[in-house]
């Protein structure tokens, strides 16, 4: 593929990884314009060092956003 990083779309991208797994320069490019495209930045700790009522909290307020 020819098209430059910046212009394809996360599909491609996403196989444009996997076609270049073993190139360390390309991969890393292209894995960090994808991840720079991510749009949900939410950061949870471990599921481990949270109590039960935690991680629920959190499934039922993802469970909510999705149902409304």
């Amino acid at each position: 593929m020819n098209k430059p990083l910046e212009e394809m779309t996360n599909a491609e991208l996403r196989r444009y990884l996997s076609e270049n797994r073993n190139d360390e320069n390309a991969f890393s490019q292209a894995l960090e314009l994808l991840m720079s495209r991510k749009k949900n930045t939410t950061k949870y700790p471990s599921p481990l060092t949270m109590s039960y009522d935690e991680v629920e909290a959190i499934f039922k307020d993802k469970i909510k956003k999705i149902a409304d």
